[in-house]
């Protein structure tokens, strides 16, 4: 709970050759107003008040600087009255400088930081790029988790007011609420990545509600009244502290079910949660200094980019390998689904789906065939030896560039084919049929003929026709090929069929 006031007391060696301080740099954060004093070794004071609008943000770090005018060698004390704190860093990290504007990092931290700031920017690319190809809910968190960081780390950094004159007395506000965004977007990531059999279904729904919670949280924090600040910033560590906690329960529960993609979390968010865990403790317990953390933080939100993005990359392969195992075990099911499984050859489902594009196509010939008394052959040898007929037949009947072969079911088949020979191919697949079971089953006491018939559509001709209608008539030729006295075909040539209406 903050109090109301925090006064802080700097002591002024006496004597020696040293730089006195011209101001006070701290860390940024909200307060009503502070108040500097200098009080000389005679007990003399000097008071002046500064609100948030009066300090200066450094542009070397997330520092701001308050003046302390009138030091001079005589000065014993300089005393900080911080009325009305939102945060214990401003308090914690306030120290005297010798420069009048205040000093921030040094040239080597700064580039670093901003290295760090701009590797943020790659998995932002990394994942609208994936995100077009392959679209998972858990690209989308990972995105809404990288541009808080971004924020996050450009208000942690001071590199926001590089760009845009943001008020200091809003900072802390703004980096609070992308904090709680981040720790929300970070929870539904984690459910949403890892393999969805290797995680509780209660740990994840707890997951998905205190997402949002954490995320309410942050932004009840911020809200600037009196009321609210005693409690904001334990109101924000102890919601970020839960989040830490659930995501630690997720990746140990992950791991103990055999997750893959938990192991990239474990590796890179291991390091962000110790800091962030270190942070909160030396917030929350009173022995321990308030810090942020800055350096470590940054590193570890580098780490945690770099590993993530190459998760992201692993589950990306994995996804993309499962979906094409299953789209492979689709196409092989309907392939099963399409092929009759004693012959091999296509069932009538496929004809009777795919004959208007194969009719297009130039396959205009129809033939139908059926075995000449081959009840005879399963009644007398059986109906394992009656299969390997019809196997022998589908041999005889294979497919080539030009010809279908369709089993139509017992021992009728059916050929579509093309080209100008269409009706000589399909007889010397008729005759090679008797040819095929004398030479591949065995045992057989008589020869294995088929009938035929066969209609020649014109390709000149324009109409379109039906499987039903072209199908009707190749059978009713079949017909009339049995009765007369069958192994033998009966054809036709048409240019088209045209349905005949009934005269009243």
């Amino acid at each position: 709970m903050q109090p109301e006031a925090v006064l802080i007391r700097f002591e002024l060696p006496q004597g020696g050759d040293r730089l006195l301080p011209q101001s006070i740099t701290t860390h940024t954060g909200n307060f009503e107003r502070i108040d500097i004093g200098v009080i000389n070794r005679q007990g003399g004071e000097k008071w002046a008040s500064h609100w948030p609008t009066d300090v200066r943000h450094l542009a070397t770090g997330p520092f701001l600087s308050v003046p302390v005018p009138g030091v001079s060698s005589d000065t014993a004390q300089i005393v900080a009255r911080v009325v009305r704190p939102w945060g214990k860093t401003t308090l914690s990290e306030m120290r005297l400088d010798p420069l009048t504007d205040g000093s921030g990092w040094p040239l080597q931290m700064i580039v670093a930081m901003g290295a760090i700031c701009g590797m943020l920017l790659v998995p932002l690319l990394i994942n609208s790029a994936f995100y077009s190809v392959l679209p998972e809910r858990y690209v989308i968190w990972h995105l809404v988790m990288v541009s808080a960081m971004l924020v996050q780390a450009a208000f942690a950094t001071g590199f926001f007011h590089l760009l845009t004159p943001f008020g200091a007395q809003w900072e802390w506000q703004a980096s609070n609420i992308a904090f709680a965004v981040m720790c929300w977007a970070a929870l539904l990531f984690a459910t949403n990545f890892l393999e969805k059999d290797c995680l509780d279904p209660r740990l994840r729904q707890w997951a998905e509600w205190l997402g949002p919670a954490v995320g309410v949280a942050g932004v009840i924090s911020c809200i600037p009244l009196e009321a609210v600040r005693p409690w904001s910033s334990l109101i924000m560590h102890l919601s970020v502290c839960l989040g830490i906690v659930t995501v630690g329960a997720i990746m140990v529960d992950a791991r103990r079910k055999g997750s893959r993609a938990v192991r990239f979390q474990i590796v890179g968010w291991t390091p962000l949660m110790t800091i962030g865990m270190w942070r909160i403790l030396a917030y929350i317990v009173p022995a321990f200094h308030p810090t942020e953390a800055i350096l470590q933080y940054q590193l570890a939100l580098a780490f945690e980019v770099l590993v993530t993005a190459s998760g992201i990359v692993s589950r990306f392969v994995d996804v993309r390998h499962e979906r094409d195992r299953a789209t492979a075990r689709a196409i092989e099911l309907e392939g099963m689904a399409d092929r009759d499984p004693l012959t091999g050859l296509r069932n009538r489902r496929t004809i009777e789906t795919h004959f208007d594009e194969m009719f297009r196509r130039g396959f205009r010939t129809m033939a139908v065939l059926d075995l000449d008394h081959f009840k005879v052959v399963n009644d007398t040898h059986g109906h394992a030896t009656g299969d390997m007929v019809l196997c022998a037949v589908a041999k005889a009947l294979a497919d080539d560039r030009d010809t279908r072969a369709i089993r139509m079911g017992g021992e009728e088949f059916l050929l579509l084919l093309r080209g100008p020979d269409a009706a000589t191919r399909a007889e010397r697949c008729r005759r090679a049929i008797t040819t095929r079971i004398a030479s591949e089953v065995p045992g057989l006491e008589r020869i294995v003929t088929a009938s035929m018939g066969l209609v020649e559509h014109d390709t000149r001709g324009n109409l379109q026709i039906d499987f039903v209608s072209l199908y009707a008539r190749c059978d009713q030729l079949l017909y009339e090929a049995k009765r007369l006295g069958r192994n033998r075909t009966m054809r036709e040539k048409v240019t088209g069929f045209q349905a005949v209406t009934a005269q009243a």
